[in-house]
């Protein structure tokens, strides 16, 4: 696994909401942005120990790669292709 300082960032310039989900599922949707180098960050705080995101933590990147990261999400719920054998 890469070192955090490693993982690429989100401008914080211009950070759009990207979705809001559970907890888990918000560090699974920023590992799965990063592992695709698009830089993503949660919201403020911890996760686990916040009443504030009892409607789900939110998942931030850049305006720039929000086509990308939507993208990336929405292949997510497609099925895989089965292999040709």
């Amino acid at each position: 696994m890469a070192d955090e300082s490693e993982l690429p960032e989100p401008r914080r310039d211009h950070l759009v909401e990207l979705t809001r989900v559970q907890p888990f599922e918000a560090e699974v949707i920023a590992a799965r942005l990063h592992a695709s180098g698009i830089g993503a960050t949660l919201g403020s705080g911890s996760v686990y120990e916040s009443l504030s995101f009892a409607d789900g933590v939110p998942v931030y990147v850049s305006e720039e790669d929000a086509s990308r990261a939507i993208a990336l999400l929405d292949s997510r719920d497609e099925p895989d292709e089965p292999e040709a054998r």
